[in-house]
């Protein structure tokens, strides 16, 4: 059922120019191969475009553009010119609120949790249900806020125990955090060392309890790193995804910020749907719109278009699919945000563990394995469902599947702690050799006539060579030692730790390690025959 939904969502995307030319997909694979697609279709025809903008980061988000100059949007099939969504001077989303000829023309998209439009606050355009014949029309010439630069004085608030909590705190308000500037010196709660969850935020991602969730946004720019998070617990309250987009938008509409990255980390996964009221039988025809998977991707293009920087982009990690209503809402909603151009991945333990750090947890201060482990968090019920979903949606949008936690991660693991060990002993081996070499002289062996070495003495010999090796090597320090040499292998398996593999790198990891172990074996196999036939001679 779900792959042949995905298949007809798919096929109707596709019939959009937009959809074809790979216009806000998650995967440049699908733009690459669709551009030739288009190339073929517009070379033949030779149809004009409204503007000849040269490729850039802001495309047509100034007066060079003739449409941004004359105050009008560009043709829908703009991005076409140039192959990519690149085109800055478009309607971010296309409302389905429809005009009812009964009733006023002024009622139609006039609350935001139905109008897309309006909810992320954006003019109605012709592209529209609702035609523009609507409270919310798109204003021409468009007013814009005029963007004032952050205050760089710091606060002033006053030094006690539990100073700059508040959203009072000058900084706060601006979304950075306290530093040497400030009253404070950035040593309070709000000072980039000492971000701090709450316990009730952190207990979202430790288990999954009806109405709750949670979520800790960073945002990344140019000489900026700030964080906060937000918490859902009741039907109420707005969702903590719709919490973020309010601020973020508070944010870039008033301030000039140099924005290039958000990373979300949410307790489940944005909800497509799922928690609307009364719950929805048709999508299209939903009154109450819930759907926080759909508003991200929507956030994304509003950041893209109000800092006119198409390439700002957007992670979103979540720890629990949302399967309020079953699992066909939650792949809807993942396809969603991929389908806005947001990279989409499961919450894992590196990530999980400096969230925990954020709130040192009282039993577990620095040490989350255990506790990861108790509340089954890379089992079915978490992290391998969550990648089983992704994988799903990636594969219906025809792109390579990722694994982040699988059998090949194991293997890696186990590959690199078993040939660092084997290579350690290969180490000791050569330098016994070695030392055999510089002891078993001519004249040493003509002197101990009753030393035939045998396969017995040769043992006791490697174990006195060893001996002397060893000692050898720590007084010139010349041979890394067997603790360096598996803290190099812990760091090449933490290093893999979070590390995603596709088809195809998931092939050729496996090709390589078959090749090296078979090599190996084949020298191992070859030695010990050797050595087998030189024991029946004796």
């Amino acid at each position: 059922m779900w792959e042949s939904l995905a298949r007809e969502q798919l096929r109707q995307r596709e019939s959009s120019e937009e959809w074809r030319l790979g216009y806000g997909t998650a995967d440049a694979s699908i733009a690459s191969e669709n551009m030739s697609r288009a190339a073929t279709a517009t070379g033949a025809t030779g149809a004009p475009f409204c503007c000849e903008c040269a490729a850039s980061q802001g495309r047509c988000s100034a007066d060079s553009c003739p449409c941004f100059a004359a105050r009008r949007m560009c043709d829908e099939h703009c991005e076409s010119a140039r192959y990519r969504g690149d085109c800055l001077n478009q309607a971010i989303c296309k409302c389905s609120c429809e005009v009812d000829p009964a009733k006023p023309a002024k009622n139609a998209c006039a609350k935001s949790e139905r109008c897309d439009c309006l909810r992320i606050k954006e003019g109605c355009s012709k592209l529209c249900a609702c035609k523009q014949i609507c409270k919310n029309k798109l204003q021409e010439p468009v007013k814009k806020l005029v963007k004032v630069v952050k205050p760089s004085q710091g606060c002033q608030c006053a030094k006690s125990k539990k100073q700059c909590v508040k959203k009072e705190c000058p900084c706060r308000s601006v979304y950075e955090f306290c530093s040497s500037n400030c009253k404070c010196c950035g040593d309070c709660t709000n000072g980039p060392s000492k971000f701090h969850v709450p316990k009730h935020v952190q207990s979202c991602f430790l288990e999954h309890k009806h109405e709750s969730s949670g979520l800790i946004v960073t945002l990344i720019g140019e000489d900026y790193i700030y964080r906060g998070d937000f918490y859902h617990e009741s039907k109420s309250e707005p969702h903590v995804e719709e919490q973020l987009v309010a601020a973020i938008y508070d944010l870039i509409s008033k301030y000039k910020v140099d924005l290039y990255e958000i990373v979300i980390f949410v307790s489940k996964s944005p909800c497509f749907h799922q928690d609307c009221d009364p719950k929805c039988e048709v999508v299209d025809e939903c009154k109450s719109n819930k759907a926080c998977a759909k508003l991200l991707g929507l956030l994304l293009s509003k950041v893209r278009k109000e800092l006119t920087k198409v390439d700002v982009k957007m992670t979103v990690k979540f720890l629990y699919p949302h399967l309020n209503r079953g699992d066909l809402y939650t792949k809807q909603g993942i396809l969603c945000m991929l389908q806005a151009g947001i990279k989409v991945e499961p919450l894992l333990m590196k990530d999980w563990s400096a969230i925990m750090d954020w709130t040192p947890h009282v039993d577990h201060k620095g040490e989350y394995l255990q506790l990861w482990n108790n509340h089954n968090l890379d089992k079915a019920r978490a992290v391998a469902q969550s990648q089983s979903f992704i994988n799903e949606c990636r594969r219906a949008l025809g792109l390579s599947m990722k694994f982040w936690v699988a059998e090949i991660h194991e293997i890696v693991k186990n590959t690199i702690l078993h040939y660092s060990e084997i290579r350690v002993k290969c180490g000791e081996l050569n330098d016994a050799l070695k030392q055999l070499d510089l002891t078993a002289t001519p004249h040493k062996i003509r002197s101990t006539p009753s030393k035939r070495r045998s396969f017995i003495d040769m043992h006791e010999l490697r174990d006195k060579l060893l001996m002397r090796s060893s000692d050898h090597s720590k007084k010139n320090g010349s041979n890394m030692s067997v603790a360096s040499e598996d803290a190099h292998a812990q760091a090449m398996v933490a290093s893999f730790c979070g590390r995603s593999f596709d088809d195809g790198e998931t092939n050729e990891i496996a090709q390589r390690i078959r090749r090296a172990t078979a090599n190996i074996n084949v020298e191992i196999e070859t030695l010990l025959e050797f050595l087998t036939h030189k024991g029946a001679i004796a």
